[in-house]
């Protein structure tokens, strides 16, 4: 009776393997993306008039958004070997489950940062920038105004890697927990009804 229950089971986790070894590989890559995109510049910067030495460039990490999506980094890839490592179905799920939470949050942040940072960076453009021209402080307003008149900001490549990241890894994460859940399932089937792995052939 046994080998009849171990039979679709056996087939059912051959199945499975596909699955789990794209989820895995795809929260991977995408994971990786996300962290090179917060390492990569956000936001370039030009002056016009200005020599292009006053004309800074803000990498992911130089801003809030690029930290929060870095600490998402590290929760995917920590969720990844959780779920290689445990053999709890709970605790794969839970990480599946934080994969898919931290790809969405560094999709949303970098989807936020590309589309409001020209309004949204362009008086930290200008701040820093007086900061250079005058350390003391005291910049006159037209100099000021001068400066809000000539700053223009631009999107640099590293929020579009981190979007392709968050949706590879949100894809990814998916997968993992369709893995996780269908195994669980598959495993129901044992002898006994409570999801141990069902005896081998003898």
């Amino acid at each position: 009776m046994s080998e009849l229950v171990e039979e679709p089971v056996v087939a059912a986790d051959s199945e499975s393997v596909p699955m789990r070894l794209a989820g895995f590989g795809l929260a991977a890559f995408g994971g990786m993306l996300i962290g090179v995109g917060a390492l990569m510049p956000w936001i370039r910067s030009s002056l016009i008039g200005f020599p292009d030495e006053l004309s800074p460039t803000y990498y992911g990490i130089d801003l809030r958004d690029g930290v929060v999506v870095l600490v998402t980094t590290v929760v995917v890839l920590v969720g990844l070997a959780i779920t290689r490592l445990t053999s709890s179905r709970r605790a794969r799920r839970l990480a599946a489950g934080a994969i898919i939470a931290a790809s969405f949050v560094a999709f949303a942040v970098a989807g936020v940062a590309a589309l409001t940072a020209a309004g949204r960076f362009e008086p930290a453009v200008v701040e820093d920038l007086l900061a250079v021209v005058d350390p003391s402080g005291s910049a006159p307003a037209a100099l000021r105004e001068q400066l809000e008149e000539a700053v223009e900001t631009r999107l640099a490549p590293g929020p579009f890697v981190t979007l392709a990241g968050g949706v590879l890894g949100m894809v990814g994460g998916l997968l993992v927990l369709s893995w996780t859940t269908r195994n669980g399932e598959w495993r129901s089937a044992g002898p006994a009804g409570d999801g141990s792995d069902p005896p081998s052939a003898s």
